[in-house]
């Protein structure tokens, strides 16, 4: 599986844990607003940050990424009065652990150490790209830490255009240099002219050193165990209508899989970096979804 396969991934024992609140990562919101740590389990060492009070929306990262680059979309919720934890997953930033046997299930058992060490559940467990897989084994792993699962670019069953494809490939190769990145960044983005305002944002946490890990979790695990899980949770499904990676069949699909449990919403002007591109946008329909649940801060 190569690294922009990896990209466009729409990509046990937890007895015994405990919390280092000083492993922090400098961030671009003021450090009064945001608590940083590590939570320590069997085999992994998971960091976290954590900002706003009220009801728990956790955010997962898509793949090759570190989760800094939902901070727009971080402060959008906490504004309005949620508790927003963004995660590393291991590999990626100052989260660590082995990588041998490593599944998607690893990836969710790594999320619920956190949950549970935090007391954060029941939980809105928010996945961009590769994340909304991780989200979706955690929610048919533990449904008693889930209150909603929500997906932002649900790809992985309906193949990425090939162009876009292989943009991924130039995005996420180290070598590439910003002019690269920027004649590639139009595949992502809905409008071309801000490609460069997106770049900005997300370049400072792209990690290629999470790629390994997240690679051989995405091989080891099959379609159908993460795909449409069972259960009566309810699920938000978010996708870019002009996204050429995580194309919009794929949550078109997936709603119809999950049936009733399934909200389906295509929102214009963005494409694959949908949270970045309209964080405001993506904040106020994650937002109406959690209130139509029944859950407030």
């Amino acid at each position: 599986m190569s690294i922009s396969r990896l990209i466009c991934l729409s990509l046990a024992g937890l007895l015994m844990f405990s919390v280092d609140s000083k492993a922090a990562e400098p961030r671009k919101t003021p450090a009064s607003d945001v608590k940083a740590g590590i939570v320590t389990l069997a085999d992994s060492k998971i960091q976290y940050f954590s900002r706003g009070k009220g009801e728990t929306i956790v955010l997962l990262p898509g793949g090759t990424l570190r989760v800094g680059y939902l901070d727009g979309l971080a402060d959008s919720l906490a504004s309005e009065g949620y508790r927003v934890v963004g995660i590393n997953f291991r590999g990626s930033g100052k989260s660590t652990g082995s990588s041998e046997g490593v599944t998607l299930q690893t990836n969710a058992d790594d999320v619920a150490g956190v949950v549970k060490a935090l007391k954060l559940g029941p939980v809105h467990i928010t996945g961009n790209d590769f994340g909304n897989r991780v989200a979706r084994m955690f929610a048919a792993s533990y449904p008693e830490l889930t209150r909603s699962v929500i997906l932002l670019a649900a790809g992985g069953k309906i193949p990425p255009k090939p162009a876009a494809e292989r943009a991924l490939q130039i995005i996420f190769d180290p070598k590439s240099t910003d002019a690269d990145v920027m004649a590639q960044l139009p595949y992502l983005v809905s409008s071309p002219q801000d490609a460069a305002r997106v770049w900005a944002i997300f370049k400072p946490f792209l990690d290629p050193g999470a790629a390994s890990i997240e690679m051989a979790a995405a091989r080891a695990t099959p379609l159908k165990v993460w795909w449409a899980p069972a259960g009566d949770t309810k699920y938000l499904i978010l996708q870019g209508a002009e996204d050429q990676i995580a194309l919009p069949e794929n949550g078109v699909e997936l709603a119809e899989e999950l049936g009733p449990r399934a909200t389906l919403v295509n929102v214009p002007g963005a494409a694959h970096l949908l949270p970045l591109e309209q964080p405001e946008k993506t904040a106020s329909h994650m937002i109406s979804f959690i209130r139509q649940l029944g859950s407030t801060p």
